[in-house]
């Protein structure tokens, strides 16, 4: 299974959409979004997303994501929230997987050792991650979509069998 990971978009509409279109084209079969959309409009870029990337579009929020209750109503059409928003464990391919936008490392490093969790995902940081712990954990931060703190605009693409990230370079 491809999972398109994306975070920290921050209303960035055409990377937004380039991201969208390159997650389409590689066909990836969920994506999941770290937090920071910002506004609720956003919902008008991410409905570019093919119908089989929106019925496996998962989110939760960030600390820049002011206005949850229209995000969870708009985006929400297409995309599934954490019931706190701020945390979600889903189960996709196979592999069980935590998402947080900004989990502490102290936090990040308890989970990736517990083994309970076979990939991590986060945000927040805006600087891409792509790190697997000694017992095969996966731990991934896709940088930032929005490409204004660091200069450069990524996400990342995920292959749950082979547990391996790949950066995509808008």
């Amino acid at each position: 299974m491809l999972l398109a990971v994306v975070s920290d978009s921050h209303d960035h509409k055409n990377n937004i959409l380039k991201a969208v279109y390159i997650i389409n084209e590689k066909n990836v079969d969920a994506l999941i979004h770290c937090g920071d959309f910002v506004a609720p409009f956003v919902k008008l870029w991410f409905d570019n997303l093919s119908d089989t990337i929106k019925k496996n579009f998962y989110g939760v929020f960030g600390n820049n994501d002011g206005e949850k209750l229209f995000l969870k109503q708009n985006l929400g059409q297409i995309c599934k929230f954490a019931d706190n928003g701020n945390e979600l464990v889903l189960l996709l391919g196979g592999k069980k997987i935590y998402v947080s936008h900004m989990p502490k490392q102290e936090t990040i490093d308890a989970l990736a050792k517990s083994g309970k969790f076979d990939i991590i995902l986060s945000g927040h940081t805006h600087v891409f991650v792509n790190k697997k712990y000694e017992n095969g954990v996966l731990v991934v931060n896709p940088g930032e979509v929005c490409g204004y703190l660091s200069g450069k605009s990524t996400f990342a693409i995920i292959d749950t069998d082979q547990l391996s990230a790949q950066i995509i370079n808008l």
